[in-house]
């Protein structure tokens, strides 16, 4: 075997044990305590989607920084929800995107 297709071969297999390591570690892939093959399926099949999900954004990628936006994301819209207000999405565009990244990690 060539050193090329070596290379090539343990990349490929370190990106698939990054992708259960993800898993296994912020999307539940193993907190499933169901005992049927369906919904064992499903589980496995939901986890390992949403981490090949989030991962194609063709951009540096950490599984923390994701979920750390989407939490962010998800508080902002229920403060604002909360405190009645309509903010000018336009004139905030800055600030909100801003505080949605804030605590993400560069990857």
């Amino acid at each position: 075997m060539s050193g090329k297709d070596v290379i090539e071969y343990y990349r490929t297999r370190f990106q698939i044990e990054f992708c259960f390591r993800d898993a296994k570690s912020f999307t539940g892939l193993m907190q499933s305590q169901a005992r049927d093959t369906r919904k064992l399926s499903f589980n496995f099949n939901a986890s390992l989607t949403s981490v090949n999900l989030a991962k194609e954004r063709g951009i540096p990628f950490s599984m923390s920084s994701c979920k750390t936006m989407i939490h962010n994301a998800y508080l902002l819209e229920r403060f604002i929800c909360v405190s009645g207000i309509r903010p000018n999405r336009r004139l905030n565009d800055k600030l909100v995107k801003e505080l949605i990244e804030f605590a993400a990690i560069a990857a």
